[in-house]
């Protein structure tokens, strides 16, 4: 009867504890968060740490950050209490574990809060095993630095390394957070604490916990593994639900997925807790009590606010029981219900999906002018490239900052001629016997002009310091005199290199790529007159897909690697998939067509 009651009742508070956060608390932080940055402007990539590198930006850095934190801290702490009320069978209702568990926030307090808040809102949403949270579900980090550190030796130990890291610090600190909610704790003693119910925990229950941890992880792989898409975040709830369940297929799909996701873990945390709170138990952590030792003015004023909260609302239930006060309600929802009626609405996209080929293809060295041809075998309808200039100004087809990763060699791009890097033999990870050679955007041009596939080119600009414009002028070039603009697509993650292009050739198709941003990226990048976005994966989300569309703005997104998610973000309204694997793009984006024969374009490109 105890674990039952205890998953009953964690079940009944999450529920309340998520509809406050998703739509309260979340909302107010984001207000706050997004007014600040549009003071400030908001700034992308490298950019973004200038946001808060200022007295006003770092305060509310760290106001938000252990906010967090607390409303992490809290939620652990309620259910942690249910779970060990429930062990002992004792008698209680949820509203007083949720007024007992606001007394644990002094745990908190002092430098406790510092490394709580590093340990609550980074470590535990980062391994997602054991302990779920609402406020912060998750910390990922991007697949494109884990995709780049996979193309070298060194890099895929370094992945090992920050892996091996953090779950070890998660499983030593294991009984932190029920030592910090039992005993009312500091984190650095709770963390003493931990340490003890570690040594007297024995044998068996080490083993066990291993043994669930090790079955959480893998119930989850395999659901992930069944489940490719990517979970909705918070911000995918906001005030354009309605309109994503109306126009969003995905939405519809992984709203679904999030309540059967969040029904498991909240089941799953229920029954992890249950045991560990048993363990802490054993070794004399801490007791759960309905119980808090408030001091004389935090209890009375405590007492006060709950006495006037509980009057609040029986005034509101009074007024509703009138047919005035009923009448006004039904007339607020008709007008809500209209207004979101009258603003639910999506403008079609503005092109057919595209298929991209990111640095070619996957299947041979990278950006080398066999990569590229592969893509355009493969059906893709652009490759994309990364175009750097060497030292006497010709444009050429190459990513890294250096030589280091491809040839072994630590020189930069502009710090050698054409005739110089052309002989240098180029090699990867995947292909480390390859034999290739760093191919010049001339050559590529002019094998494309008249390739029967007639596959495009989305041209990165990667310009050195102060040689933005210099690069932007020699691609021109090169692109009017093989006449390759109508098949040509121009981005950087260098705003002011693109600048000279879109001055010259506003007819030409240019855009901006970002990887982060400091605040809503839709907030501002519309004034940048550019005509698509290229965002890394964590950006895309039902509310900056649905901006751009409003806007009439394409958004392609990179770099795509399982057919799931290309297919997810086909849904949402992307209109590009960047991909290694052009084939499965091309292949998947050709599905999405021929299975959506009714969508609406405003024009064929």
């Amino acid at each position: 009867m105890g674990f039952r009651r205890s998953v009953k009742d964690i079940l009944r508070f999450e529920a309340l504890w998520k509809l406050a956060i998703l739509g309260l608390i979340n909302p107010l932080f984001r207000e706050i968060y997004q007014t600040y940055v549009a003071s400030v402007g908001v700034s992308f990539n490298q950019g973004m740490l200038r946001t808060f590198l200022n007295l006003k930006g770092g305060l509310l850095f760290l106001l938000l950050f252990f906010g967090a934190a607390a409303l992490v801290f809290y939620e652990h702490c309620v259910v942690i209490h249910i779970a060990a009320l429930c062990r002992r069978r004792e008698d209680f209702t949820l509203g007083q574990v949720m007024r007992r568990s606001l007394w644990d926030l002094g745990a908190l307090r002092g430098w406790s809060l510092a490394a709580g808040s590093l340990y609550y809102v980074l470590l535990l949403p980062l391994v997602r095993v054991g302990y779920v949270s609402t406020m912060v579900p998750q910390v990922t980090i991007p697949e494109f630095i884990f995709g780049e550190m996979r193309k070298s030796i060194p890099g895929v130990l370094g992945m090992l390394a920050i892996y091996a890291a953090y779950y070890a610090a998660y499983l030593l600190l294991l009984f932190t957070p029920v030592c910090m909610a039992l005993g009312r704790r500091r984190f650095i003693p709770a963390v003493r604490e931990n340490l003890r119910c570690w040594k007297k925990a024995g044998w068996k229950s080490r083993l066990a916990i291993l043994a669930i941890l090790i079955a959480w992880e893998r119930i989850t792989t395999e659901i992930a593994r069944y489940w490719r898409r990517t979970p909705l975040g918070n911000a995918d709830f906001d005030g354009n639900f309605l309109k994503y369940l109306v126009y969003s297929e995905a939405f519809r799909k992984d709203l679904l997925y999030w309540f059967l996701l969040a029904l498991l873990q909240t089941v799953g945390m229920a029954a992890f807790l249950y045991y560990i709170v048993s363990i802490a138990d054993r070794a004399g952590a801490g007791r759960s009590s309905l119980r808090a030792n408030w001091s004389r003015d935090a209890g009375t004023l405590l007492e006060i606010a709950d006495r006037r909260c509980a009057a609040l609302a029986a005034g509101w239930r009074r007024r509703f029981r009138t047919k005035r006060w009923r009448a006004a309600g039904a007339a607020v929802c008709l007008l809500l219900a209209a207004r979101l009626a009258l603003t639910c609405y999506l403008p079609p996209l503005v092109h057919r999906p595209l298929a991209i080929g990111h640095r070619g293809s996957y299947f041979t060295v990278e950006n080398t002018f066999v990569a590229i041809l592969a893509a355009a075998d493969m059906g893709a309808d652009y490759a994309e490239i990364d175009v750097q200039l060497t030292r006497d100004g010709v444009p050429v087809i190459f990513h890294d900052g250096d030589l280091r990763r491809m040839a072994g060699r630590g020189e930069s791009i502009g710090e050698l001629d054409w005739a110089e890097l052309r002989e240098i033999p180029v090699a990867d990870l995947h292909f480390p016997e390859a034999d290739a050679r760093i191919a010049s955007l001339e050559e590529i041009l002019a094998a494309l002009a008249d390739h029967p596939s007639g596959m495009g080119l989305l041209i990165e600009l990667k310009p050195e310091l102060w040689r933005g414009e210099e690069l932007a002028s020699a691609i021109m070039e090169l692109v009017e005199r093989y006449g390759f603009g109508e098949r040509a697509m121009f981005m950087s993650l260098d705003y002011p290199c693109l600048v000279p292009i879109m001055d010259r050739h506003p007819e030409w198709w240019v855009g901006y790529c970002a990887f982060s941003t400091a605040g809503d990226i839709d907030g501002s990048v519309w004034r940048y007159g550019v005509d698509f976005l290229a965002v890394e994966e964590l950006l895309v989300t039902n509310r900056l897909v649905t901006q751009a569309r409003e806007q009439e703005l394409p958004v392609y997104v990179w770099s795509v690697y399982d057919d799931e998610k290309m297919l997810q973000y086909l849904e949402m309204g992307v209109s590009g998939i960047i991909s290694d694997y052009p084939d499965s793009a091309a292949r998947v984006v050709a599905g999405f067509r021929q299975s959506h024969p009714d969508l609406q374009y405003q024009s064929g490109r």
